[in-house]
């Protein structure tokens, strides 16, 4: 019975450790052996197959008594200190009991991220510099910026109603470029695109992408392609957004 419940306790907080992985923004492939490292370490021999939608493992007991556990994946966001976090604890597994592990694992579960006002700031910031880049001037710096307030509230109350990520960034698309058409039209700024490229990069899924790539180049196939879809159905409903909004504000 004590061997049963230490396998359980193993098992389960493996998972717990690639559930957080997966939700955090990373790799199929680097979850998968971050489950196997766990298992590993307490002498648990264990198979892991991981998709974009769950995290599934299941390890043999000394009897051949098969155990298997799974987690559903409903949202991936993108978490890099979480993973940090997770990579330093495997380094340096082997100095890890069970029960200091699950204390950490918790720990790293249940922080939050950043307070609300320094995520405002970094989302106007992050807006208006992208702008710049794009060679837009102050004004469209400025302009960007409100966007990208415009963003963190449109996303924080869609999170809350649990809309799809499809409608959220047609939203999103919608939204960023009724204002920088309202700006241009009202003389703050001289062209749209500058604010609205500037801020729509806040919604371009970079890394969904970048993972994509890597996890095909790995061998991934499954979760490559899940990734390739989704970065590009993002993309689509940015488009379909921003067109939308172009053909309506085209009869003002």
């Amino acid at each position: 019975m004590q061997y049963d419940n230490l396998v359980m306790k193993v098992l389960s907080t493996a998972n717990t450790i690639g559930k957080i992985l997966l939700t955090s923004g990373a790799e199929t492939y680097r979850v998968e052996k971050a489950i196997s490292t766990v298992c590993k370490r307490f002498d648990l021999k264990a198979e892991t197959f991981v998709t974009m939608t769950c995290v599934l493992t299941s390890a043999k007991k000394r009897d051949g008594e098969t155990i298997t556990e799974v987690n559903r994946i409903y949202t991936v966001s993108n978490n890099l200190d979480k993973i940090d976090k997770i990579h330093k604890i495997l380094l340096n597994i082997h100095r890890y009991e069970l029960e200091d592990l699950e204390k950490e694992v918790k720990k790293i579960q249940i922080q939050t991220i950043y307070k609300k006002n320094t995520l405002l700031i970094s989302y106007f910031f992050s807006a208006a510099f992208f702008a710049i880049l794009f060679g837009g001037k102050f004004n469209d710096f400025l302009v960007a910026g409100v966007g990208g307030i415009v963003i963190f509230y449109m996303a924080k109350y869609a999170n809350k109603l649990k809309l799809n990520n499809f409608f959220i960034n047609t939203l999103g698309g919608f939204l960023i470029t009724i204002l920088s058409i309202l700006a241009t039209k009202i003389g703050i700024v001289s062209t749209p695109s500058y604010s609205a490229i500037g801020t729509l990069m806040l919604l371009v899924p970079g890394l969904a992408l970048t993972n994509a790539i890597r996890d095909l180049i790995n061998g991934d196939l499954l979760a490559g392609t899940s990734r390739t879809v989704e970065a590009a159905l993002v993309g689509s409903a940015l488009a379909i957004g921003a067109g939308f909004a172009l053909f309506a504000m085209s009869y003002f």
